[in-house]
């Protein structure tokens, strides 16, 4: 028994020791290629502030038939409590067609019982950012800026926006 005893403590630590294979293999994410829009193939991008300033109107239009999916980011600076705190919003959208509407709120909505809105105040610009991708998983870059002001005397808000 006693020369038994090594020899089953070696084989443990001998089998505990050996190499171990791991059968999940980890596939690399594709990372999508990017193309440039010639000047042809740019889409109308528009911003409408709603009446009151607190909600945009998105508009892509012209949107090149290679497209299935849009991706879009908006950002911008709110005052709250004082301070100036960046917020924003975005969303990815299946392209159908060659135009597309979306409503961007400037703001918070909880619909939990009936719907309750907390408007982000002091807004004066802010950048939006879109992203198109082909049907091949290429993509495009569309940087812009805006700005939001309202008319003093109107009260009537416009956006300017700039490449």
């Amino acid at each position: 028994m006693k020369k038994i005893f090594p020899i089953i403590l070696c084989s443990i630590l001998l089998f505990g020791c050996s190499k171990k294979t791991s059968t999940s293999k980890i596939t690399p994410t594709p990372v999508p290629r990017t193309f440039e829009l010639q000047e042809n193939e740019q889409p109308e991008i528009s911003l409408v502030p709603r009446e009151d300033g607190h909600e945009l109107t998105m508009k892509i239009s012209k949107i090149i038939p290679n497209v299935a999916n849009i991706e879009y980011e908006l950002t911008y600076n709110a005052s709250e409590s004082g301070m100036e705190i960046e917020k924003g919003l975005g969303d990815s959208i299946k392209v159908e067609g060659t135009s597309i509407e979306r409503k961007l709120l400037l703001g918070t909505e909880s619909c939990t019982s009936g719907c309750k809105y907390k408007y982000d105040e002091g807004i004066t610009g802010g950048n939006l950012n879109i992203t198109l991708i082909t049907k091949d998983n290429q993509s495009a870059l569309i940087e812009k800026t805006f700005t939001l002001t309202q008319d003093k005397k109107s009260k009537k808000w416009t956006i300017t926006l700039q490449p």
